[in-house]
């Protein structure tokens, strides 16, 4: 997509916030950006923020919002996401890992009054973002046209987009966890829910070839391998760009993805493991990640159990 003037359009995505403010430092080193798109995953801390500053974070990505809007200079997008969905009222199961009882009440005003300002998928051009990922097999099963005849092969990424929004705008429910694996590694789970290996399974050979996915909600290992792993040739078409607790983002233009950092390395040759080295919180993940791929380990046999597993009513992440 370009603008008016023939120039490229450029699109800067921001990963899971969870209260954090680094989102700040990429809109103002991304001044030129005529698209930012927040992934959602506003509230539930991973970095022991406090309840009240994450509300007020939240309410400053709302500011920039209407800012941006007024000035008419770069188009904002916010995405919900499954740490968003469970402060709702529609939302009647156990809550996810993060819950904050003592906020809800605040962070579920705040998410009601601006609602019209929040939206479960975005399209530009062939590009489908969402929080988690777009699942045609979700689609077969609970979208408004679950019963349609048109191949869902045949839908544009704005089509895709659309019947999502449509959905949640008439059936909000239906975003809800719902399937079998603790970590939502199910073909059938919802855009703000599936993870990433789920997904792929879910759509080969069902998604239009030339859409491409980007989507936060699973954190990723490494910063580089988002854009290592997209291989034109042999490319499934996702992006995990669930980045900022690394202290990254994306950028999208004339056709390419670049990640970049937040924060300028010392030095050219110090280790990006050094830079950004891997939080508790990363490092349990990673590990329920492998132990929920593989199709071999017994969960009985997992060496750690993540605190939200503990209680099989509560789901992870």
């Amino acid at each position: 997509m370009q603008k008016m003037d023939g120039k490229p359009l450029k699109t800067v995505v921001i990963g899971d916030v969870h209260g954090r403010t680094l989102w700040r430092n990429v809109v103002g080193l991304e001044k030129d950006a005529d698209v930012v798109i927040f992934l959602g995953d506003y509230f539930d801390s991973r970095d022991r923020i406090a309840g009240p500053k994450q509300l007020e974070n939240f309410k400053e990505i709302l500011k920039y919002q209407a800012e941006m809007d007024a000035q008419q200079t770069t188009k904002v997008i916010l995405l919900f996401g499954n740490h968003d969905y469970h402060y709702m009222p529609w939302h009647t199961r156990e809550p996810y890992s993060g819950y904050l009882p003592y906020m809800a009440a605040k962070y579920r005003r705040v998410l009601m009054a601006h609602l019209d300002k929040i939206t479960l998928a975005y399209a530009q051009d062939d590009l489908l973002f969402s929080h988690a990922g777009v699942s045609i097999e979700w689609l077969k099963r609970f979208s408004l046209k679950s019963y349609t005849d048109t191949p869902w092969q045949t839908y544009s990424a704005t089509a895709l987009a659309q019947e999502v929004n449509a959905t949640f705008a008439s059936l909000p429910k239906r975003f809800d966890f719902n399937g079998f694996n603790p970590t939502g590694d199910d073909p059938q789970q919802s855009p703000i829910w599936i993870r990433p290996q789920a997904l792929k399974e879910a759509n080969e050979g069902q998604l239009h070839p030339d859409i491409i996915q980007v989507f936060g909600h699973t954190v990723v290992k490494w910063p580089d391998t988002v854009v290592h792993a997209f291989d034109p040739p042999n490319s499934q078409r996702y992006f995990h760009a669930d980045l900022l607790g690394s202290g990254h983002y994306l950028v999208y233009q004339d056709g390419q993805f670049a990640v970049k950092s937040i924060v300028k390395p010392k030095t050219s040759g110090t280790p990006m493991s050094e830079l950004f080295p891997k939080t508790e919180y990363h490092k349990r993940v990673e590990f329920e990640n492998k132990r929920a791929w593989s199709e071999n380990m017994p969960v009985r046999k997992r060496e750690f159990v993540h605190p939200a597993l503990n209680n099989t009513n509560k789901k992870k992440e």
